[in-house]
C-alpha cells in the first residue's frame, strides 16, 4: 500500500474525509484546485523549493496520486538546483527548466524556512514570464508577494486541535464508546498528523487528484483575471 510520510493512503484519505468543512481542509482543497486549473500545459506543473530542502515528498506524491487518478498531463517535476550528471532523467531536471516556463504553467514553491534571496530571485524571473505562482510555507511576506495562492499551515492549524473538528464521523465499525465518538488511535493520528508542513502536503496531494479539481470556479476565476490586469498577486 502507498505510504504517505508514514500515513498510508487509506488514513490519509480518511484524514482529509474529518477536516471536511474546517479552515484546513477547504484551503487545502481550493489551493489544490487551482493548481490544476491553471496549470494547462502538460508538464507544466514545477516544484521548486530551498537547495537545502528541495520538496521531494510533496513530488512524489502529487505524482503518485494524479497518476492513479489518470491525470498525467498535470504530473509535476522537481526543479533542482544542482542535479548530479548521473542522475535518471526525472531527477535531472535543472535551473534551466525555470528558464524555460511560461504561461499555462504553474511553480509550486515549498519554504518551510524563511526563503533566501536567491531563491526569491529565481522566483521573481519565473512569475515574470507568466508562469502562475503558487507557494506553501511560513508566512513570509516576501514570499507571499510573490504568490499568487499561498499556504500557510501554522495559520491554518488551530493549537486546540481535538474538539469541533470534525463533521464527518467514521463509520460504525471504526467507533469506541469515547465522548467523541472516535477511536483513540484516529485521534493520536490526528493529533501527530497535523503538524503542519507534512499534513497540508498530504492534503493537497489528494485534493488535486478530484475529478472537479479542473472545474472552475467563476468567481474565483473572475478575481484572479483582475487581479492579474492590475499586476497584483491573489
Amino acid at each position: 500500500m502507498c505510504q504517505v510520510g508514514g500515513v498510508d493512503l487509506t488514513k490519509a484519505s480518511l484524514l482529509r474525509e474529518m477536516l471536511t468543512g474546517t479552515e484546513l481542509g477547504s484551503r487545502t482543497t481550493e489551493f489544490a484546485h487551482a493548481l490544476r486549473r491553471y496549470t494547462t500545459r502538460r508538464g507544466g506543473l514545477l516544484l521548486f523549493g530551498p537547495p537545502e530542502d528541495e520538496p521531494w515528498h510533496l513530488t512524489a506524491h502529487l505524482d503518485d496520486e494524479l497518476h492513479r487518478a489518470g491525470v498525467e498531463d498535470a504530473r509535476p517535476s522537481l526543479v533542482r538546483w544542482a542535479p548530479p550528471p548521473d542522475a535518471p532523467p526525472h531527477l535531472a531536471i535543472g535551473l534551466d527548466r525555470l528558464r524555460d516556463s511560461g504561461r499555462g504553467e504553474s511553480l509550486l514553491v515549498v519554504a518551510e524556512e524563511n526563503p533566501a534571496a536567491t531563491l526569491l530571485e529565481r522566483i521573481h524571473d519565473v512569475r515574470r514570464r507568466g508562469t502562475t505562482i503558487f507557494s506553501i510555507d511560513n508566512g513570509n511576506q516576501d514570499l507571499a508577494s510573490l504568490s499568487h495562492e499561498t499556504l500557510v499551515p501554522e495559520i491554518l492549524v488551530p493549537a486546540s486541535f481535538g474538539s469541533g473538528w470534525v463533521s464527518h464521523p467514521v463509520s460504525q465499525s471504526d467507533r469506541h464508546d469515547d465522548e467523541d465518538g472516535l477511536p483513540d488511535e484516529t485521534l493520536t493520528l490526528l493529533r501527530e498528523a497535523v503538524a503542519g508542513f507534512e499534513m497540508t502536503q498530504h492534503l493537497v496531494s489528494l485534493a488535486a487528484a478530484d475529478p472537479e479539481a479542473d472545474h472552475p470556479n467563476w468567481r474565483r476565476t473572475l478575481r484572479n483575471f483582475i487581479e492579474r490586469l492590475s499586476g497584483e498577486p491573489g
